[in-house]
């Protein structure tokens, strides 16, 4: 994994060392919470009129851009390090090419809610790779944490596996999404390059995004071409991924990561897919059935068990 900010690890007293945030940074984490949360509605309708690949490469050069100059501002390391390129170019391609690939596949298949509900089994997947790459072993805690993940899958399969349409299609694309993000994370406690968050980010972005550049120069010159009639809200939507996603969203992270700790920090990623859900309901009008409520239950579940740390 990327090191943090270059800064000591907190005392006792301090905030972290207590398990207590400042009130600051537990504003920070809400308001993360339901950007992060939101934009699965958001990119619901950025796709209805901006090509896919075109719209995910203006967010990832906005992130390698936005992080970069804000890991300059703050005078952080930006350059990687002699010999870890190609680690990073690897875990780029997992976290950020293969990832984005099959999520921007299957977005227009299925509702914005399950999408986020498939997306966040990502913590499922990581802890039995961390097994096989890490060597890391099982706890009771950790396969109570797979048992509810993989009952969530198992609950949204058994809804589409019968008809075999695009529902169980954009199911399986978002596994696979899910997946090698898992790949890309046990990666990065793998094989750690020297940076700081917000640098190591800044060129995931970049670097992950070079085939998404190649795929919208191949399927979306065209339709690039009639971007000047996109409407209103796709348009804002693309901005809102840019500046409040990748770039708000990458730095407050990292100041979360950097000062919070590991259960607080993980309290985001338990709510974002309750967020989700709901924003599709609020917004798009979309009705989920009974399978997607128990699956929500059990992801969430699942990540408390995997993320939060005992007590």
């Amino acid at each position: 994994m990327s090191v943090d900010e270059a800064s000591p690890a907190p005392p006792e007293d301090s905030p972290a060392g207590r398990d207590v945030l400042p009130r600051s940074l537990y504003s920070m984490l809400a308001a993360l919470t339901i950007i992060w949360g939101f934009n699965w509605t958001v990119m619901k309708v950025v796709i209805t009129e901006v090509p896919p690949w075109f719209f995910r490469s203006l967010c990832f050069l906005s992130a390698f851009f936005g992080l970069l100059a804000i890991a300059h501002a703050r005078r952080l390391p930006i350059h990687v390090p002699h010999g870890q390129w190609g680690r990073l170019v690897l875990i780029a391609f997992f976290t950020v090419s293969l990832q984005n690939f099959f999520l921007m596949l299957a977005l227009p298949l299925l509702p914005s809610g399950r999408v986020v509900i498939l997306q966040y089994t990502m913590p499922m997947w990581s802890v039995l790779l961390s097994r096989v790459i890490l060597d890391e072993a099982f706890t009771v805690r950790r396969l109570t944490g797979v048992a509810f993940g993989l009952a969530g899958v198992g609950v949204l399969l058994s809804k589409d596996i019968a008809q075999m349409d695009g529902g169980f299609v954009g199911v399986i694309l978002m596994l696979c999404s899910a997946l090698v993000w898992g790949v890309g994370t046990v990666l990065q406690k793998r094989l750690p390059v020297d940076l700081p968050i917000a640098s190591f980010t800044g060129w995931m972005g970049l670097l992950g995004g070079i085939p998404i550049f190649v795929l919208a120069f191949i399927y979306d010159r065209e339709a690039v071409l009639a971007l000047h009639s996109v409407s209103v809200w796709p348009a804002l939507g693309v901005l809102y991924n840019m500046f409040l996603v990748f770039i708000f969203g990458w730095w407050a992270w990292t100041k979360i990561v950097d000062r919070a700790p590991a259960g607080v920090a993980g309290l985001s990623s338990l709510m974002i897919p309750v967020v989700g859900v709901f924003s599709g309901m609020l917004f798009l009008g979309e009705i989920p059935a009974w399978q997607d409520y128990a699956a929500l239950v059990l992801v969430s579940a699942a990540i408390a068990t995997v993320v939060i740390p005992e007590r």
